[in-house]
Formats: structure tokens, sequence, C-alpha cells
């Protein structure tokens, strides 16, 4: 039977006679259906394994979908900073600091990853570019305070 080969190719890998990466017994019932039986658990573990790389195959080459999300949280962070800003709230300039550093770290890691070079790159690295520039002229007096305080 299935069982007993795979018991003998069992004996035969343990006794280092032979090197098996999977085996599997597959039985079929009376009513037609098919049931297969690994020892090792292998289906189980490649069913994870395989779920796992597709999802990070997902998330590697659906950038768009990453892009759009980001480009979201980027949006509502600088309209979230402005709000502040205008409120004049003393951390305003350092957040709309991280924001466009963000921003540029964003466009640059994209690229490495995408390895293609769209107008929108350079555009929205500029933006992130002066978001940063404005933030450092914008929160000098507020950290030069904070540095004369401690």
């Amino acid at each position: 039977t299935a069982e007993k080969a795979h018991e003998v190719v069992g004996q035969l890998e343990h006794d280092l006679i032979m090197h098996v990466h999977g085996a599997a017994v597959v039985v079929k019932h009376a009513d037609g259906q098919a049931k297969m039986v690994t020892k090792t658990g292998a289906t189980r573990s490649g069913a994870i394994m395989g779920g796992f790389f597709g999802l990070l195959f997902g998330l590697l080459f659906l950038i768009p979908v990453g892009g759009l999300i980001l480009g979201g949280l980027f949006g509502l962070g600088s309209l979230a900073v402005a709000v502040l800003g205008l409120r004049r709230w003393p951390v305003a300039p350092f957040l709309a600091f991280a924001i466009g550093c963000g921003q540029m770290i964003w466009i640059v890691v994209e690229l490495a990853i995408i390895r293609e070079l769209s107008f929108l790159h350079p555009t929205f690295f500029v933006v992130g570019l002066v978001i940063a520039l404005a933030s450092v002229r914008w929160g000098w007096p507020t950290f030069r305070g904070f540095l004369a305080a401690h």
C-alpha cells in the first residue's frame, strides 16, 4: 500500500540512504473524495509560506495602491499641519519638517524599489524639500527658544 511505501521511504531517509523533500499519501475513499496526508505538515507550511510571499510580492509590486495610501496620508498630514500652524501651535513647524523629510524618503525608497522615473517623482521630492526648508525657517525661533530654555 501507499502507506507502507511511505514508511519504507521514511526509513531509507532515516538511514541516510536517500533524502526526501516532501512526500504524501493520497487516499481515495469509496465515495470518490481524495484526501492527502503528509507526515511532515508540508502542505500547511507550504500554504503559509505561499501566502506570506504572495502578500509580500503584492505589496512590492502593487505600488500604486501603496502610493495612493501614502499620498493621502501625506496630504492629510500637510493639511493638519497647516491648520495647526494657523492656530500658532509651536509643534507645527517640527511636524511640517517631519512630513517634508518623510515625503523625500518615500520618493527615494519608491525609486529604489520600482527603478523607474516618472515626472511625479522629482515633483513630489521638490515639494517635500520645500516643505522641509520652509519649516526650518518657520520653526527656527521656536527651536532657538527651546535651546535657550534648556
